[in-house]
C-alpha cells in the first residue's frame, strides 16, 4: 500500500469512528448505538423518570425491549422491521416521527442504518464502559518492531497498525528536554541543564534527565497549579463584594504533597476527610481546605440557609468532577438525564458534605491557624527559641532571695517621692460637678454623663519630670463607696493626655508623650497601657473593678523624655471617659508628678499597704502580711517578667506567621439531609442518609457513613472511575487531549476513549504502583509515544487534528503561567522561592475599581515591588471577579467553579500582551542585557545565546543571519533616537545597567522581545 493510500485509509477510519458510525457489520453498543440514543432519545426516554414520555426507557435493555404505554414494542431484538423505534425514526409524519419536531435533530440515514443493524443482531446492550470495574487488559504483542520503549507504546502501536499508520521519528534532544522541563516543572530548561543532557551519551541519559526534573522543587509548584484549577482556589471570596481571604497555607500543602510524592489515595483521603482520620495531625486538617475553596458571600440581606446550601452543592459537584469525572450536579433538581444517578442519590452524596458547622453569610468558620509545611525552618526556629526560653523559665527560682532583694531595693530607692498637684482649674464637658478636696484630690458629683472629659489645670516648679501618677481613690459619696461613678463603682479612664506650657513664655508648649504605664491593679482586658495608646474609639482604657474591689488603685504614666520648663510649668490634663462604657467613669482622682530616674519608676505605683509591709522587718511580719507581700511581688515585680514577655512575643510571632485557613470539620450532632424539590433550599422533602449511587460498588459494610468512608470508597481498587479519571488528566496534561477527550465527563454524554485498553492498563498500573503519581507520569514521559517529533507535516495534522491516534508528539500553546514564567526565567528575573502568600505583579491601574467597585469593600490593586513582581505565576493574587488580565487573556479561568480543562485560543490580544505588557517588555530588556553581557565576543554568539535561552536550541544559519540583520537595523534606528531607546529601557520597576550603551542595549532588548514572541517560545513541541 502506498503512503497516500494509507493516509486516505486513515482519514476514512478517523472520520467514521469519531462520528460514532459503525464500519462494516461490527456494531458495538457503547461505541455506535449509545451515542445515538443519548443524543437523540434520552431527554424523553432516559434515566430521568420525571420527564420520561410514553413509559419508554431506552437506557436499560429490559425496559427498552418491553411494552411501552403505546402497547407497541419499541425494540424487538432480531427484527428491526417490527420495532416501533425504527418506524418512528423513519416516519415522515411530524405527529409520529421521533425525535419530535421541536426536539433534538432527526437521525441521519447512517444512524438509522446503525440502529437497524444493531436490532437485527439481537440488540445487545452493554454497561457504560466507565461504570465497569477496571480490569487490567493484556498488553498487545508487537513482534518485529523495536519502536516501543514500554507497554504504553505497545498499546499505541497496536492502534496505529489498525489505522495503517506509523509513529513519527523521535524528536531532537533539545526538543525533548524542553518538552520534559515544561511538563514536569512548568519552566524551560536552563542552558546548563541542556548542556548536561547533551553531554550525557549513556543509554539512560533521557531517563536521568527526567528524574532530575521530577526531583526539582518546581515540580510541586507546577503540579499544584493544575490542582488549583480543579480546587477552584482563589485569594478572594467571590460573589458581589469579592473580598480577600487567606488560604495560601493550603496551597503550600498541595505543593509540598506533590514534591513529597504523596500517594494519590492518601492525597485524596486527606483533602476530603483528613480531619476525620484517627489522631488527625494539623497537616491532615489543613489538607481539607480543598473543600473550603468555594465562594463565600458577605452580602447583607441574604437568606443564610440558601447560601449554605450552595456551598454544600459546590462541594458535591466539585468532588464528583475531580475524582469521578461526572456531571453529578445535573441530578440536583431531577434524576440525571443521561447517567444512572437519581436525584435521591445526589442528596445521599450531598449528606456526606452537609455536616460542616458553617453559615451562609460570612461562612468562614471553621478555620485554624496551621503552619505551612514549606516553612519547616521557620517553625523550627520558633520552637527552638521557645524551648530555650521555657527551659530558662522552668529553672528553679529562689523566691525568698529575690523577694528580699526587692524589699532591700525599696528601702534604698527614693520611692514615693511624689509632688501632689494642686488643681487650679476644673472643667467637665458632661456637666459634672468637680470639687477639690482637702488632700487635693478631685471628686466628681451630681450629673453622671454617658461620656465626659475632665480638663484640669495645675502648675509646678519641677523640671525634668519623668512621670505622672494618677490615683483612683474611694469616697463615701460615690456609689458603693468605690472609686467610680457607676452604680457598680467601676472606675474607667479611656485616655490620658497632658500638655505642658511654660509659665514664663506661653508660646513654649510641649505635648507630653507617654511611652508606658504601670499600675498596681488593672481589670482583666483593660490594661493601663491602653489609656495612652489613643484607642478611645475602641472603648479601651484602664478600668478598676468596683463591684469586687472597692480599694484605691494607682497608675504611673512614664514620659518618653523629661519635661517641664524653668520658671514654672502649667500642666493641662485631659482625662477622657467614652460612651462605650455606659456611665462608668472617674469618681475621685488625684494627680502627682515625680522627677525620679527611669530606673526607679518601675517601683512606683506600689500601694501604701505593700510599702508598710515591706518596711516591717522580716521577722516581725505576720503570715498574712508575708503572703500579701509575696503575691504582690510575683504579680507586679516577678524577676521572670521580662522572660515571660519574651516568650509571649515569640509565641505571638509564631501565631502571626500563618493566617487562619478554612478547613473541614464535622458537627457534633449530624445535620438531617433531605431531598430538595427542584434543588430549592426551602423545599425539603424526603429524608436521606449518606450513601453512594447504586451504579457503583457499595460502601463496604464496615465503612463509616461520613466523608472518611466516602474518600476511602473513592480510592478502593474496585471503584471504576477514580484511577481512570486521574491517569486521563495526567495524559491530557502531557499530550494536550486526554485518552477520554471529555475529561470533565466520563458519563454517557462524554467521549469514548480513543485507546480504552491503554486507559484501563494505565489505571491498573497506577493503583498497583501504590498510587505513585511520579511513577505514572514517568512511565508516560519515558514512552516512545511521548518522545515522537511533532513536526510531521500538514497532511498528518489534517488527518488527525487532535492527535487522537498518537502518531506524533504533542504540540500545544503553553498556559499563560508557563509563558510568563519562561520569560522571567530566560531573562534572569524569576525569583524561585517556594511557597508563601500571594503577590501582586504588574496589572493595568484601576482595573479592580473599574470592574468591581463596591464602596467600602473594594480597593485599588496594591501592586507589589521587588521580588514580589517576579515570583512564579502560581503565586499571583487571584481575584475571582477580576483575575490577572494577562493570565485571563491567555485562557486562565476565573476559578468561580472547578475547571477540569482549560480552553486554548489564539487571539490578537494575546500577541498584544506578549509585545506590550510591562512584565514582558521588562523581561525582554533583562534578556537583552544577558545577551549583551554574555562572555562570547562576537555579536552572532551573543544573539545565538539569547535564542538558546528561549528556545533551548541553537539558531540555524539562515535564522541567525536574519536575527543579525534585524539587530543591526534596530540598533541603527535607536542610535538616532535616544529618547526611544530610553523609553524601552525604563519599562518596569527594575533598573537597567546605566554603564552600557543605551541604544545597543535597547536593540538587544528589541531582539529579545522578538524571541519571546516566537511561536516556538510560547508552544511546547
Amino acid at each position: 500500500m502506498s503512503i497516500s493510500t494509507g493516509l486516505l485509509s486513515r482519514f476514512t477510519v478517523v472520520l467514521v469512528s469519531f462520528a460514532g458510525f459503525a464500519f462494516g457489520d461490527d456494531i458495538e453498543f457503547n461505541r455506535d448505538v449509545r451515542p445515538i440514543l443519548s443524543n437523540h432519545c434520552f431527554t424523553c426516554h432516559g434515566p430521568d423518570s420525571a420527564t420520561r414520555e410514553g413509559g419508554l426507557r431506552l437506557d436499560q435493555r429490559d425496559a427498552a425491549t418491553g411494552m411501552g404505554d403505546s402497547g407497541e414494542l419499541a425494540i424487538v431484538p432480531g427484527s428491526s422491521s417490527v420495532s416501533e423505534i425504527i418506524r418512528r425514526v423513519t416516519s415522515t409524519d411530524p405527529d409520529v416521527r421521533m425525535p419530535p419536531v421541536d426536539g433534538p435533530e432527526p437521525l441521519s440515514p447512517q444512524q438509522i442504518s446503525t440502529l437497524k443493524t444493531w436490532i437485527d443482531q439481537g440488540a445487545p446492550f452493554q454497561s457504560h464502559w466507565a461504570f465497569v470495574t477496571v480490569a487490567q487488559p493484556t498488553v498487545p504483542e508487537t513482534v518485529g518492531s523495536d519502536w516501543p520503549h514500554n507497554d504504553i507504546d505497545r498499546f499505541v502501536l497496536d492502534k496505529l497498525l489498525e489505522t495503517e499508520s506509523t509513529p513519527a521519528p523521535e524528536a531532537t534532544r533539545e526538543t525533548l528536554i524542553r518538552r520534559v522541563a515544561f511538563d514536569l516543572t512548568g519552566l524551560p530548561p536552563t542552558v546548563d541543564e541542556i548542556d548536561e543532557f547533551l553531554a550525557d551519551r549513556s543509554d539512560r541519559a533521557y531517563e536521568n534527565m527526567v528524574d532530575r526534573f521530577l526531583k526539582s522543587p518546581a515540580y510541586g509548584e507546577h503540579m499544584a497549579r493544575h490542582w488549583l484549577d480543579l480546587a477552584r482556589y482563589a485569594d478572594t471570596n467571590g460573589y458581589q463584594y469579592d473580598t480577600e481571604r487567606e488560604q495560601w497555607v493550603w496551597r503550600d500543602w498541595v505543593i509540598n504533597a506533590y514534591n513529597e510524592n504523596m500517594p494519590f489515595d492518601q492525597f485524596t483521603i486527606e483533602q476530603l476527610a483528613g480531619d476525620l482520620l484517627p489522631d488527625a495531625t494539623v497537616q491532615q486538617r489543613l489538607a481539607t481546605g480543598f473543600n473550603r475553596n468555594h465562594g463565600i458571600t458577605i452580602e447583607g440581606g441574604i437568606i443564610d440557609e440558601e447560601y449554605r446550601t450552595e456551598y454544600v452543592m459546590d462541594r458535591v459537584t466539585t468532588t464528583g468532577a475531580v475524582w469521578m469525572g461526572m456531571t453529578i450536579g445535573c441530578a440536583r433538581c431531577h434524576d440525571h438525564k443521561y447517567d444512572p444517578i437519581s436525584q435521591r442519590e445526589f442528596y445521599q452524596l450531598y449528606s456526606f458534605f452537609n455536616q460542616v458547622p458553617e453559615r451562609g453569610m460570612n461562612g468562614f468558620a471553621p478555620s485554624e491557624k496551621i503552619p505551612s509545611p514549606l516553612a519547616i525552618e521557620l517553625q523550627q526556629s520558633f520552637e527552638s527559641k521557645l524551648g530555650e526560653l521555657r527551659a530558662e523559665l522552668n529553672e528553679p527560682l529562689n523566691l525568698e532571695s529575690s523577694l528580699d532583694e526587692w524589699v532591700d531595693q525599696l528601702a534604698a530607692s527614693p520611692v514615693g517621692r511624689w509632688s501632689v498637684l494642686i488643681p487650679k482649674t476644673l472643667k467637665s464637658s458632661g456637666g459634672s460637678t468637680l470639687t477639690q478636696l482637702d488632700d487635693h484630690s478631685i471628686l466628681a458629683g451630681e450629673t453622671n454623663p454617658q461620656q465626659d472629659i475632665y480638663d484640669i489645670g495645675t502648675d509646678t516648679d519641677a523640671v525634668a519630670i519623668t512621670a505622672v501618677r494618677l490615683e483612683a481613690l474611694t469616697h463615701e459619696s460615690l456609689p458603693g463607696g468605690g472609686p467610680g461613678r457607676h452604680s457598680n463603682s467601676n472606675f474607667v479612664l479611656s485616655e490620658f493626655e497632658l500638655t505642658a506650657v511654660s509659665m514664663v513664655d506661653d508660646s513654649k508648649t510641649q505635648v507630653v508623650k507617654f511611652v508606658r504605664a504601670i499600675s498596681d491593679y488593672e481589670q482583666a482586658n483593660y490594661a493601663v497601657a491602653k489609656a495612652i495608646n489613643g484607642t478611645v474609639a475602641n472603648n479601651d482604657g484602664w478600668a478598676v473593678d468596683g463591684p469586687t474591689r472597692k480599694k484605691p488603685a494607682t497608675a504611673v504614666f512614664v514620659a518618653e523624655s523629661p519635661f517641664g520648663f524653668p520658671g514654672g510649668t502649667e500642666l493641662r490634663f485631659r482625662l477622657r471617659h467614652e460612651a462605650g462604657f455606659a456611665t462608668h467613669g472617674i469618681g475621685r482622682a488625684r494627680l502627682s508628678v515625680t522627677t525620679d530616674q527611669e530606673s526607679n519608676l518601675r517601683l512606683h505605683g506600689i500601694p501604701a499597704e505593700i510599702l508598710r509591709i515591706a518596711a516591717t522587718k522580716k521577722q516581725d511580719r505576720s503570715v498574712e502580711d508575708a503572703n500579701q507581700l509575696r503575691d504582690y511581688f510575683l504579680a507586679h515585680h516577678d524577676p521572670r517578667e521580662d522572660l515571660k514577655k519574651r516568650i509571649a512575643e515569640v509565641e505571638q510571632q509564631q501565631a502571626n506567621a500563618f493566617p487562619a485557613t478554612m478547613i473541614m470539620q464535622e458537627m457534633p450532632q449530624p445535620r438531617t439531609t433531605r431531598v430538595l424539590n427542584r434543588g430549592q433550599y426551602n423545599e425539603p422533602t424526603d429524608e436521606v442518609t449518606a450513601n453512594v449511587p447504586a451504579v457503583f460498588p457499595a460502601l463496604p459494610k464496615n465503612a463509616p457513613a461520613n466523608r472518611l468512608g466516602f474518600a476511602q470508597w473513592l480510592v478502593d481498587r474496585s471503584h471504576p472511575l477514580t484511577a481512570r479519571v486521574a491517569v486521563n488528566r495526567y495524559w491530557q496534561r502531557l499530550f494536550g487531549t486526554g485518552l477520554v477527550k471529555t475529561s470533565e465527563d466520563f458519563g454517557v454524554q462524554g467521549s469514548l476513549p480513543s485507546h480504552p485498553e491503554l486507559l484501563d492498563w494505565l489505571a491498573t498500573v497506577f493503583v498497583d504502583s501504590g498510587w505513585d503519581v511520579k511513577y505514572i507520569q514517568r512511565l508516560m514521559i519515558t514512552s516512545a509515544t511521548y518522545r515522537q517529533t511533532s513536526h510531521v507535516g500538514a497532511a498528518a495534522y489534517q488527518a488527525d487534528p487532535e492527535n487522537r491516534w498518537l502518531a506524533r508528539g504533542p504540540r500545544m500553546r503553553l498556559d499563560g503561567e508557563e509563558i510568563r514564567d519562561a520569560a522571567l526565567l530566560s531573562s534572569g528575573l524569576l525569583v524561585n522561592r517556594l511557597g508563601g502568600k500571594s503577590v501582586y505583579p504588574y496589572q493595568p491601574a484601576g482595573l479592580w475599581m473599574e470592574l468591581n467597585n463596591r464602596p467600602g469593600y473594594s480597593k485599588e490593586y496594591p501592586q507589589g515591588s521587588g521580588d514580589d513582581l517576579y515570583r512564579r505565576s502560581l503565586y499571583t493574587f487571584w481575584k475571582r471577579t477580576v483575575p490577572s488580565p494577562m493570565l485571563k487573556i491567555l485562557d486562565a479561568p476565573e476559578r468561580e467553579f472547578c475547571t477540569i480543562r482549560r480552553s486554548r485560543t489564539n487571539t490578537p490580544s494575546q500577541a498584544l500582551v506578549l509585545l506590550n505588557s510591562p512584565q514582558f517588555v521588562e523581561a525582554a530588556r533583562h534578556l537583552g542585557e544577558r545577551m549583551m553581557k554574555h562572555k562570547a565576543s562576537s555579536l552572532e554568539d551573543k544573539l545565538a545565546y539569547g535564542f538558546r535561552l528561549v528556545t533551548a536550541r541553537e539558531p540555524n544559519e539562515l535564522e541567525l543571519a536574519t536575527i543579525v540583520e534585524a539587530f543591526e537595523s534596530e540598533q541603527l534606528k535607536l542610535a538616532s533616537s535616544p529618547e526611544m531607546a530610553l523609553k524601552i529601557l525604563q519599562v518596569g520597576e527594575s533598573e537597567f545597567d546605566s554603564t552600557l550603551d543605551q541604544s545597543q542595549l535597547a536593540a538587544f532588548a528589541s531582539i529579545a522581545s522578538l524571541y519571546l514572541n516566537l511561536n516556538e517560545a510560547i508552544t511546547k513541541g
